[in-house]
This record gives C-alpha cells, structure tokens and sequence, in this order.
C-alpha cells in the first residue's frame, strides 16, 4: 500500500511526504512512484500522523484493566484503537491484593493473543506504593507501604511486563527502591507531597517521570517550588491531564512554554470513557460522572472520561501549536517508557501504525500494521 500526498509527521514537523507499507510495516519514506497492483490512498491534504500512545488510562466503554477479563480487555482496545491510540499501558488501581494479582495475570495473557486493537505495550502500576494523603480517588484500605516482595511477586505474574511503577518518594524506603528498579523500569513521582527537595533527591535516585503533574501533590508557591519546580530543573518527564477538567488551559500553555520537550498527555481515563453520564465504580469506589467530569461523591476527581486523541485536540484549542501537541501524544510518552524504538514515529521499519485526520485534527483513519480498523 501506498500511502500518497500527505503530510507526513516526520522528526517534528509536516512533511509533504508518501509512505510506503508492506508486511505491516513503513518500508519507505519519501517520493514514492506507485508499483503495479499497489494500492494507493491519496491523502492529499490531509494529516499522517503515527499512532498516538496512551501510558495512563486505567479504563473505557464500561471495563477497567484492574478487573476486566480477557474479552473485555480486548474491547477496551479496540476502543482506543478507534480513537487513534494504537499503544497502550494498561494502567492497574490501587486494589485489594488478590484482585491485583489476577488483573496483572489477565493483561498478560491478552498481551499475546491476536486481536484488533490497541497493542498493550505493558503495565503502568499506579498504586498500592502511593501516599494516603494524597490518595485521591485510591481506596485508602488498600495502600501499602513500599515492598519489593510485592512488587517481584506482580511483575513475575505479569510476565515481567511492568513498565512504569507510580510511588511516593516519602514512603520508608522509597528511594533504595527506585535506585534499585530504575535500571529496568521507568519510576514515576505520584500521589505525594513531597517537596522540591525530595523530589530531586528521588530523580537523582533514578526517577524520571511524574504522574499526573498538579493532581494529587501540592501546587507550585514561589517559596515552595515542589514537584511542579522538579520538573522544570530537572531530566524528567511529566504527565499532563488536558481534559479542561484537571488543569486550566493557562496552565496547560505555561507548561508547554516551560518544557514542551517534557510533556506527556494522558487521559487517565476510567470505566465511564466513551458512555453517557451516570454510577460507575473506579478502584472499587463510587464514581459519579457528570458533563464529562468523574468524580466521587465528595467531590474528589476520579479520573477522566477523556482519550489522548481528544486531549490532544484540546491542547491545540488551547493554543499550543499541533506539533508540540502531536510529540507529547506520540514520542515523549514513548521515550518515557522505554518503547520509542517500536511505537511513537513514522519511519521505515516500524510498524505501520498510524491515523490520518483532517487539518484540524479531526480523525479520519486509523491503520494497524499497515490494516485499515
């Protein structure tokens, strides 16, 4: 198949570039004659972006990855799939423990099959490692304190697929736990009040990723610069929630001028994505959600009923420029984990995931090894 006349996203920028693909893979790049009986799409005006990658979402259309089995995990993907996402971290929810364990067992299990959908790239573990004062929407009952027992014991049912483990670095210890598992998985700062100090001292320790930057931790004072300051000085990268709902749009903008190279856009998206309002449960919680925001019923978010497409969409109408947008959906998440060699670019000899939307960003197409979904 060939892909012909569009502008491509090529190394940050619009390129008007064609794209070949062949055994579900980008085999070239650049001005391409059509070979007989090739299929052409002519994407003339028209936008070819790389799949998008969602690192933070825990659920969608009524399932969740901390309970969902193996049928229903392939309908989430199919989900993100349609909305662009074309890899995901299935992110699990502080739980009880023998839930834990058979949700990380189910995810790896659909990890191997064939299915359409959304490539599941691996496990980001939010919780039970966080702080109870700043446990947002996670069940108190269930946070624990750091343990490498428990953390082997997940991994290893995983299938070693864990890829980014969320904990407070106040925690005892914290940081021998992220010099120790940093050299093989990405440590993110979450659910904390750590200061700016402490917050360094974790990224120095190996941490370099922060959960949700502005939830669940103490805001950014000129005196007290906290994990919002970590940030800025130091070589991490952050999520940000950009549903309109968890961070105001000048916010958003301040942070894209500060660090854009450090942007990552999640969701964090919970079972309610893609439904109307209404009673939805989140890490066993009662979660209420109404004109798109999730909560509980004290108020406190639970959540998103966003997608990375959208936040994406919304960061532009903000007034960020699509390119910063289109990297902090596509290569910075990528890198933050670890897989910026196989998702996150169009380039020969990746997979040919990849969508193709209108000059606003409004979605088209979205193909899967090179297969129109």
């Amino acid at each position: 198949m060939l892909i012909k006349n569009g502008e491509l996203f090529v190394d940050g920028v619009f390129r008007k570039l064609d794209m070949r693909v062949e055994n579900g893979c980008i085999s070239a790049i650049g001005t391409c004659a059509p070979m007989p009986g090739e299929e052409v799409v002519d994407a003339a005006g028209k936008l070819v972006l790389p799949g998008l990658i969602e690192i933070h979402s825990h659920g969608c259309v009524g399932y969740d990855f901390s309970n969902a089995d193996e049928e229903g995990l392939k309908q989430m993907c199919a989900w993100y799939a349609a909305k662009g996402v074309t890899t995901v971290l299935a992110t699990t929810m502080t739980n009880e423990y023998e839930s834990y364990k058979r949700a990380v067992e189910t995810i790896a299990k659909v990890r191997k099959q064939d299915y359409r959908g959304s490539h599941i790239a691996g496990i980001n573990m939010e919780g039970p490692f966080l702080g109870v004062d700043k446990k947002g929407a996670h069940d108190p009952k269930y946070l624990m304190g750091i343990s490498e027992e428990v953390f082997e014991e997940l991994d290893g049912l995983a299938d070693h697929a864990i890829r980014l483990v969320d904990l407070d670095p106040k925690l005892p210890g914290a940081l021998p736990f992220i010099e120790k598992y940093s050299k093989t998985k990405t440590i993110s700062i979450a659910h904390t009040s750590c200061d700016y100090e402490l917050a360094r001292e974790a990224i120095r320790a190996g941490a370099n990723h922060v959960t949700h930057l502005f939830n669940a931790m103490d805001g950014l004072h000129h005196r007290k610069p906290g994990i919002v300051g970590a940030v800025v000085d130091e070589d991490v990268y952050a999520e940000l929630i950009c549903d309109g709902i968890h961070i105001h749009p000048a916010v958003i903008r301040l942070m894209f001028a500060a660090v854009p190279e450090k942007i990552v856009l999640i969701s964090d998206s919970m079972c309610a994505a893609g439904l109307p309002d209404g009673e939805y449960e989140l890490g066993g919680l009662k979660v209420y959600v109404k004109d798109r925001k999730a909560a509980q019923a004290d108020g406190t978010i639970a959540g998103s009923t966003t997608n990375v497409w959208e936040a994406m969409q919304n960061v532009v109408r903000f007034g960020v420029s699509r390119e910063k947008a289109i990297l902090s959906a596509t290569l910075y998440p990528a890198k933050s984990v670890g897989i910026e060699n196989e998702a996150g670019v169009l380039a020969p000899g990746r997979a040919a995931d990849f969508c193709i939307a209108d000059q606003d960003l409004s979605l088209e197409a979205v193909y899967l090894s090179g297969v129109l979904l």
